[in-house]
């Protein structure tokens, strides 16, 4: 009896440090940059950290729900630039907001083609979206002959989330953009059937399919869910910059993964809370911006995402393997 108490006070502890020990790890953070960095917490560059945090939030949350599956995309980076580009070439023919919305529909067949190859023809994910990286990428420097593209074909009114209408409350535009990505993906994840599912194909195809669930649909839409965040995303840097080059998504799939994988969303599927996802998000993008202001090389910079996504797989190693001893 004894035995049986301690084994869930373990798994209770494991539990509160897997949910709540990168909360922590993110004040002591800002504290620590504080003192050495005060101008960090300045209204204005509380603003820039809330832009970035927007700018990767509607790739990293709809990721979330992906590896929450079982599954990933390596392509969302260079997927982003290519819907960007299909939305600059729309534009130019169809007029801008038409063209957003080829550029978002762009963005979701291809990563319903990516979940037909995976759920269906029983492709590694893996291996089926790397390969989906090079391809959208060098399509997007073959469809713009490796050149800038987009200048004149974002109207003022939007450019920039529209000049002149920057802020709403008092509150920059991309917080509410973060809001609402944020609660878009946490309703799919933990109000709706669809998390329910997501989370039982990702914890065992073979036991989700028993009790009645469309394993292949769940994973196609939850690829197609992926590819929109990746066309929004596009779509994002298409308008803060005016411009699109085919290389502008470059690392922007692995920065999404590290924020996904250090909030403790399991890389084999079926575990994680968008919660978490949130404050990995803050975590991430106050270190990119901290190491950044404190004029740190950027190889340093590179390097401090590696060990993050390294650190990340290795608690959810030990976490598992503590929860299958005392199993």
């Amino acid at each position: 009896m004894g035995s049986k108490h301690s084994v869930r006070l373990r798994q209770r502890l494991t539990a509160a440090i897997l949910e709540n020990g990168l909360l922590v790890a993110l004040i002591l953070f800002s504290a620590v940059v504080a003192y050495i960095k005060p101008s960090m917490f300045r209204w204005n560059s509380l603003e820039g950290i809330v832009r970035q945090s927007a700018d990767i939030a509607v790739i990293a949350f709809p990721l979330a729900l992906l590896v929450m599956s079982g599954s990933v995309d390596l392509s969302v980076g260079s997927l982003a630039a290519f819907c960007a580009i299909i939305t600059t070439m729309a534009a130019q023919r169809l007029g801008f907001f038409p063209g957003a919305l080829v550029g978002m529909a762009t963005g979701i067949a291809i990563g319903a083609l990516h979940g037909f190859l995976v759920s269906y023809l029983r492709l590694h994910p893996v291996v089926t979206t790397l390969g989906g990286l090079t391809l959208w990428q060098g399509l997007s420097l073959l469809l713009t002959n490796a050149k800038t593209v987009g200048m004149g074909s974002i109207p003022d009114s939007v450019l920039d989330y529209g000049i002149g209408i920057n802020q709403i409350f008092f509150l920059p535009v991309h917080f509410y953009i973060l809001v609402a990505a944020y609660i878009a993906c946490w309703a799919l994840a933990h109000k709706h059937k669809f998390g329910e599912r997501v989370l039982a194909v990702g914890g065992g195809e073979r036991a989700a399919f028993l009790v009645g669930i469309d394993v292949r649909i769940t994973k196609l839409l939850a690829h197609a869910l992926a590819g929109l965040g990746a066309a929004l995303a596009g779509l994002m840097m298409l308008i803060r910059s005016g411009a699109v080059h085919g290389s502008d998504g470059d690392g922007l799939e692995f920065r999404a993964l590290t924020i996904v994988l250090l909030g403790g969303v399991s890389f084999q599927g079926g575990q994680g809370k968008m919660r978490g996802v949130l404050v990995s998000l803050f975590f991430m993008t106050l270190l990119r911006s901290s190491l950044v202001m404190l004029r740190t090389p950027l190889y340093y910079q590179h390097m401090s995402s590696g060990v993050l996504i390294i650190l990340a797989l290795l608690m959810e190693s030990l976490i598992r393997k503590k929860g299958l001893s005392g199993a």
